[in-house]
């Protein structure tokens, strides 16, 4: 059964901002808004996104920031005049602005999902273990068809908690899937082999899942912990090399100028 999660109070204010900046970086990618137009005022975006003032306006500041948007006072945010590329190439820098809010994040998730992967562990009922195995074909399919796993992945982790039987803890983790999806995107992005990184992905995935079928709460907390580190690691590699890049480039840009 689908459930609509996209107003969850327990969401924290940075994630708010950054759910509303992939929405307004998607209306520039799908063309609603093109080059020179001008973006609904802060009052309609707050009506819009159901997020408060500060969440709208730290949105606008971070498209300011990645040069997506012109904010004229007294007149309103306009798009700039940008390449498709370039609004790819923002998602990657958005996440840099963010990176203390993605380093929180996997700091909770290796807390709150160990303690879920033991519980899971003890409460799961067959049915649990059939959504988790369904998230896991789906993940499959989204290798076949060359598409990103980093959506589908941040759902296998949501099945789990949902096997914990405790609502609470699956609606905390619901919170964290939009940073964690953005670090996975972030990761596809700088990999050298794309398609070795997605297979070691699912791989990945499936042996937490073998591991949490065999009723060992201790041995699930483990293996969760070290799933969540071993993604950790490759995050901070990724973004130390997003780092170095957007510096390269930013030197590139002043000695142009």
């Amino acid at each position: 059964m689908a459930h609509d999660h996209s107003h969850l109070s327990a969401t924290p204010r940075e994630s708010l901002s950054t759910q509303t900046l992939d929405q307004l970086m998607g209306w520039l990618k799908d063309g609603t808004f093109k080059s020179g137009s001008k973006l609904p005022s802060q009052n309609e975006l707050v009506e819009r996104f159901g997020v408060s003032r500060t969440g709208i306006r730290e949105a606008l500041q971070m498209m300011a920031v990645l040069n997506l948007i012109e904010i004229k006072p007294g007149l309103g945010c306009f798009v700039k005049r940008i390449s498709p590329e370039y609004i790819i190439r923002a998602d990657v820098l958005s996440i840099l602005l963010d990176k203390e809010s993605v380093m929180a994040v996997i700091e909770a998730r290796k807390l709150v999902e160990s303690g879920i992967a033991a519980l899971a562990t003890e409460r799961a009922l067959p049915e649990d273990y059939w959504r988790v195995e369904d998230v896991l074909i789906a993940f499959d399919r989204c290798i076949q068809k060359n598409e990103s796993v980093a959506t589908i992945a941040t759902e296998f982790h949501c099945a789990v908690a949902e096997a914990s039987h405790n609502p609470v803890l699956a609606k905390l983790l619901r919170s964290f899937t939009q940073l964690m999806a953005k670090a996975g995107r972030l990761l596809e992005e700088s990999v050298e082999d794309l398609e070795a990184f997605k297979r070691q992905e699912f791989k990945s995935h499936q042996e937490l899942f073998q591991v949490i079928k065999q009723r060992d709460p201790e041995k699930s907390r483990q293996a969760m912990i070290d799933h969540i580190s071993y993604s950790e690691k490759l995050i901070v590699a990724a973004l130390k090399r997003a780092e170095e890049l957007e510096g390269a480039s930013l030197e590139t840009t002043n000695a142009a100028v």
